[in-house]
């Protein structure tokens, strides 16, 4: 697959990003992504007639984007107000929901209508919605229906980490059963505890605390579990879903950031500002690693990539955007 531009990690793709993501050997640890959703002018939006339409499109994009995603990945799908909560509920059909951010905007267009025109509330603000892999984070099982994927995503994820202890217990000459009777005596409980069993197997797996990882040590004896709590720790972080904020940066689920300027525009119609796109991917995109846009637009994804040391994947079905974002690219890749 020849890409339509490809300079310094960042590599750009024209075409339609359900073809384009079957042929990528690829997977991605963040996908940030606007969608068209109907809203603005343009030949790609005008495609549709109804909103079921509309999402019948938005069924197959989710469903290329989440083959291409890592078993810890985060997804960031841009959507309008008013279809954000179906938008959600259909790639809730395959993603666990995290965040619905609500991004404020300084000003909206609706303050400037006549208030005899406006039949709703005019839109200040924008949604970001924010889903991971079922399962990928370790939270609390037992909603129906969601135990088997939570399962089998964090198997995929904590594996490495489960295999260890589980060879160590079984270098040690124990079973399960066994570390839950120690642990009930260490604990005083009635009953056979269950935790041990989270340690171990690949059903609702949770890492030890250094409290008990330290007692493990103990129990097995010998040269048993001989690497250090931290050093699993570092890899537990490692392996798991990335989101780091920083000290001043927002911490709720709304969001003040600008719209884009005029520079930034580029013959666009909805083009996202700079200074948030860079925000999304310095919380959620691990440094050296890819972030991946199925709906590249004038490249300001790329872009921010670029500038916050990551790498990309662009993808953008009208040859028009293409050329402006690998001009983009190309102009601050110089510096």
């Amino acid at each position: 697959m020849t890409p339509y531009f490809a300079q310094d990690g960042v590599t750009l793709h024209h075409g339609d990003c359900r073809e384009i993501l079957q042929g990528l050997g690829q997977q991605f640890q963040t996908v940030l992504t606007d969608p068209p959703y109907g809203k603005v002018r343009g030949d790609f939006d005008q495609a549709w007639t109804n909103r079921r339409a509309m999402l019948a499109d938005v069924t197959q994009w989710r469903d290329a984007i989440v083959d291409r995603m890592t078993a810890n990945a985060t997804l960031w799908w841009f959507a309008w107000p008013s279809l954000a909560g179906m938008i959600e509920a259909h790639i809730a059909e395959r993603l666990n929901p995290l965040a619905h951010v609500v991004w404020k905007k300084p000003a909206s267009l609706a303050q400037k209508h006549s208030p005899e025109i406006l039949r709703a509330p005019g839109p200040e603000t924008e949604r970001i919605l924010m889903f991971e892999q079922y399962g990928a984070d370790s939270w609390a099982l037992g909603e129906t229906g969601y135990a088997h994927k939570c399962d089998e995503a964090r198997g995929m994820v904590f594996e490495p980490l489960r295999a260890y202890l589980a060879a160590e217990r079984d270098r040690a000459g124990f079973s399960t059963r066994q570390v839950a009777e120690a642990y009930q005596q260490k604990t005083g409980s009635r009953t056979v505890t269950g935790m041990a069993g989270h340690w171990f197997n690949s059903v609702q797996w949770s890492l030890p605390t250094e409290e008990n990882y330290y007692w493990l040590r103990g129990l097995f004896g010998g040269d048993v579990l001989r690497r250090e709590y931290e050093d699993l720790r570092r890899e537990y972080e490692d392996l798991r879903r990335y989101f780091a904020l920083k000290t001043g940066q927002p911490k709720t689920d709304i969001w003040e950031f600008p719209i884009a300027t005029t520079d930034e525009r580029l013959g666009h119609p909805t083009p996202k500002p700079l200074a948030l796109i860079r925000f999304m991917i310095d919380i959620s995109v691990r440094p050296q690693t890819a972030i991946l846009d199925p709906f590249a637009g004038s490249g300001t994804t790329l872009l921010a990539a670029r500038l916050e040391g990551r790498q990309a994947v662009g993808i953008e079905i009208s040859e028009r955007y293409c050329e402006i974002a690998a001009n983009r690219l190309r102009q601050k890749l110089l510096f």
